[in-house]
């Protein structure tokens, strides 16, 4: 596994890096440091999921159009040997999914050394610049750790006042009872939409040197982020008030939320909060699009390891999927959905 000693080096080396990065928080906030870090270099967010023929077009595409002298891929658990072999510059993946064996890559996995050290990428991007302990710790948290929360705490004592003390806090109770959860789902909300809108806010976000210009909408960008978060949260609430009026129905320990979106998906996040309203359940949302549903998996059981389970599944059925033990992602057809419930219902 490469140091996170010489990944600084090449960083600091590069003339004009290329940062690939997934599009949730934890990718988000790791190009966001290592952009801030560096005060170099270009961002693209990559919203498809598995290593498709349209996603590795999309990394030659960029790499032909902005001809960096290194390229950078955050948080982005679907590449494989075939991508590396393609890209004739120097090349950084860090990240903390399951573990790939790929050679001429600069790789940092934590799970290299330890197989459950699930440390998020924001956080081993943090590690590396040392700098911006309230954007890492938006990253780390939206990604359900609590790695930075005792040093954020003492820094930001007014936006993590509702959690009394550390002892026993989970990381979804910071994310639903604090102000540092308002400013981490703010993040998430900023991604959502059309590709042009997102980029602007991230160009802004580039820009935000503290949470209280957001929060407080103290800057110009602030108040524009702060709003346009706003609006698609409206949207949110409308689908969550939905699936908490399904979820009053069922008494099944799995409890399954399916819904149609062209454009925007809140599978994640509705996953999320179901999750924490629901303990002890194994929660399944579903987007439907293009006949194709995408299905976030979510589980508070300790003993239950989701990608084990998806596993057998596929055993049994067609799709895709993987993840951590306790959070996955999942693609199958939409006419296999009854299927899939009825073989998740069987596993868990």
């Amino acid at each position: 596994m490469t140091s996170l000693a010489k990944i600084r080096k090449l960083l600091k080396e590069s003339n004009n890096p290329l940062y690939f990065y997934d599009d949730d928080a934890d990718g988000l906030v790791s190009y966001l440091l290592l952009r801030r870090g560096f005060g170099k270099g270009v961002g693209v967010i990559i919203r498809v999921r598995g290593l498709s023929l349209n996603e590795e077009e999309l990394y030659l595409k960029k790499i032909d159009e902005y001809n960096p002298d290194l390229v950078v891929f955050l948080d982005k658990p679907t590449l494989n040997q075939d991508i590396f072999d393609k890209i004739h510059v120097k090349k950084i993946w860090i990240d903390h999914h399951s573990v790939v064996d790929v050679k001429g890559v600069n790789y940092y996995n934590p799970r290299m050394l330890d197989k459950k050290n699930n440390q998020p990428t924001s956080y081993i991007c943090y590690k590396i610049t040392r700098k911006d302990l309230w954007l890492a710790s938006v990253g780390s948290v939206s990604d359900w750790s609590l790695v930075l929360f005792s040093k954020f705490k003492k820094s930001y004592k007014d936006l993590s006042e509702e959690i009394k003390s550390s002892w026993k806090v989970k990381p979804d109770d910071v994310l639903y009872d604090t102000k540092l959860g308002d400013l981490i789902r703010i993040f998430s909300f900023l991604l959502k939409g059309k590709f042009n809108e997102v980029n602007k806010n991230i160009e802004m976000l580039l820009l935000i040197n503290d949470p209280y210009e957001i929060l407080n909408k103290k800057s110009e960008n602030g108040k524009k982020l702060f709003e346009a978060a706003e609006k698609v949260k409206k949207q949110y609430l409308n689908l969550l008030k939905k699936a908490l009026d399904e979820v009053k129905k069922s008494k099944s320990r799995v409890i399954d939320f399916a819904y149609i979106s062209d454009n925007v998906s809140f599978t994640s996040e509705l996953a999320n909060e179901l999750t924490h309203r629901n303990p002890g359940k194994i929660i399944a949302v579903a987007r439907i699009k293009d006949e194709q549903m995408r299905i976030s998996l979510r589980s508070s059981v300790n003993d239950i390891e989701l990608p084990r389970v998806l596993e057998k599944i596929f055993t049994e059925m067609k799709g895709s999927g993987g993840g951590h033990e306790h959070a996955v992602a999942v693609e199958i057809h939409s006419e296999d959905y009854k299927n899939f419930i009825k073989l998740l219902r069987k596993y868990v």
